[in-house]
């Protein structure tokens, strides 16, 4: 570029006119991006009442940036991202005895916004209902808390609206900082939200609690199929009180290596040498083969240019976080303009494990992601008539099958795993496989309804508010 005037020919100006009188209204902003980018779906609704959100709740807040100070085991804290994913794992826990910390507390019935990230990554404007498994738990500052008036609003039908696309545009809108967006209370307060009548209200909300329900019955649900897995292979929870280490204060996983723990390939890097891996392993000791025995194919897909399209003109691909969100925010790959598209595809009553960045996510194919495209950062498992996949699945993303995938992580920078590496695993082999595959499977029907109840809750808002539309 040799001058500015040549700006044009790199970047394309986004011009919008604004009446002095809409700056001036509450909001005296300058941003381009809250007056152009998004188009104020609210001013089509067919609705004759409206309520702003200050009106519906009783509180909306953020809470102060604070010193985490993480124990072993505490008080659950969930980071924004770990909200919005399937199993509600915390992110670590917090000391009961720290400064303030029913402040941080996040209670049944409130709704959460993400409220700092980018477009792009999804996370930004994400809306959660808290339900029981989260309830008295804590979370960052980066989340913002509705607590609604349940006397004015259906807390269920709140949260529709505001995950609703009529108002996702009004909430991004209202993002600003030059490197992280973030949202702030008080540019939420005039937001409007249009009244049903009360029965629709409970219809659409009592099918969003439902849903949360579901989630957590189906979170229950695998817990206790991973926990039949130890059960009935006679392995005992593996404790890392019980690890070889020379660190007497156990902070860090440090132990002598013997030479007869070296394999033919002769691996130097010390996560391969894991001492809860290497427990896991010593603890099978009843039927078990190797993950190549009880699988046709471990694999992973060669590397491919991503053409992304509109979602009418393309399939939907699959990122590694996608496939352990809650409500995954897909992109769409061209069908045309991708080469050998179909070699994408995942099928179903396969496994996927998430092999870079953040490693060993497994996740199981079953009425979710069937026929989807997906990144070359899954590897894909394809189970074996040896053993039932959703048996296999619950033996994975247990304790013992994640300490065995992360013994095989390796990367200067970033870690990665490799899937012939994964054949490597040892995976016990007990006679209840149905029972334990039939639980796994009970638990995605559940998460699939669970989404199919907030489709529906979409479909009956979306024409209740554009009757005359």
């Amino acid at each position: 570029m040799n001058s500015p005037q040549g700006i044009h020919n790199y970047f394309e100006p986004i011009f919008s006119k604004i009446d002095l009188e809409n700056v001036l209204t509450g909001t005296f902003r300058l941003d381009s991006q809250y007056y152009a980018l998004f188009e104020n779906k609210l001013l089509k609704l067919d609705s004759e009442t409206f309520i702003s959100l200050e009106e519906c709740c009783k509180e909306i807040y953020e809470v102060p940036p604070f010193k985490h100070i993480y124990v072993k085991s505490g008080i659950p804290f969930y980071t924004s991202s770990s909200l919005f994913e399937n199993e509600l794992i915390p992110s670590h826990f917090l000391t009961p005895d720290m400064p303030n910390i029913d402040t941080y507390r996040i209670k049944k019935e409130q709704i959460l916004m993400a409220r700092s990230g980018n477009v792009e990554s999804g996370i930004l404007g994400q809306i959660l209902l808290v339900g029981e498994i989260l309830n008295n738990s804590t979370t960052s500052d980066h989340v913002l808390r509705f607590t609604p008036y349940n006397s004015k609003i259906n807390s269920g039908y709140l949260t529709a609206f505001l995950m609703s696309d009529f108002c996702k545009g009004q909430l991004l809108k209202n993002a600003a900082g030059a490197v992280i967006p973030a949202i702030r209370p008080d540019s939420l307060k005039n937001l409007q939200i249009p009244l049903v009548d009360d029965e629709l209200q409970i219809e659409i909300g009592n099918k969003i609690i439902s849903a949360v329900e579901g989630r957590e019955k189906a979170i229950k649900i695998l817990n206790k199929a991973r926990d039949l897995v130890l059960q009935y292979n006679n392995l005992p929870p593996l404790s890392e009180e019980l690890i070889e280490t020379l660190d007497p204060e156990k902070e860090t996983e440090i132990r002598l290596t013997n030479l007869s723990e070296f394999t033919d390939d002769y691996r130097l890097d010390a996560h391969f040498y894991n001492p809860l891996a290497k427990k896991a392993i010593e603890n099978i000791k009843g039927d078990h083969r190797c993950l190549s025995e009880v699988t046709t194919s471990v694999f992973m897909c060669e590397r491919f240019t991503r053409n992304y399209v509109e979602k009418g003109f393309g399939l939907p691909f699959l990122s590694g976080k996608n496939t352990i969100q809650i409500r995954p925010d897909v992109k769409y790959i061209s069908i045309t303009e991708t080469n050998s598209i179909d070699n994408l595809k995942l099928k179903k009553g396969w496994i996927t494990i998430t092999r870079s960045g953040t490693l060993g996510r497994v996740c199981y194919i079953w009425n979710n992601y069937e026929d989807f495209t997906a990144t070359e950062d899954l590897i894909r498992v394809i189970p074996s008539s040896e053993i039932d996949g959703a048996y296999l699945y619950a033996f994975l993303s247990s304790e013992y099958g994640y300490n065995q995938i992360l013994r095989y992580k390796h990367g200067a920078v970033i870690d990665h795993l490799a899937p012939e590496d994964m054949n490597g695993i040892i995976v016990p082999t007990c006679n209840q496989q149905e029972e334990i595959a039939d639980l796994v499977r009970q638990a995605y029907d559940l998460r699939a309804e669970a989404i199919k109840l907030e489709d529906e809750a979409q479909e009956i808002l979306t024409k209740a508010l554009t009757k005359n539309n």
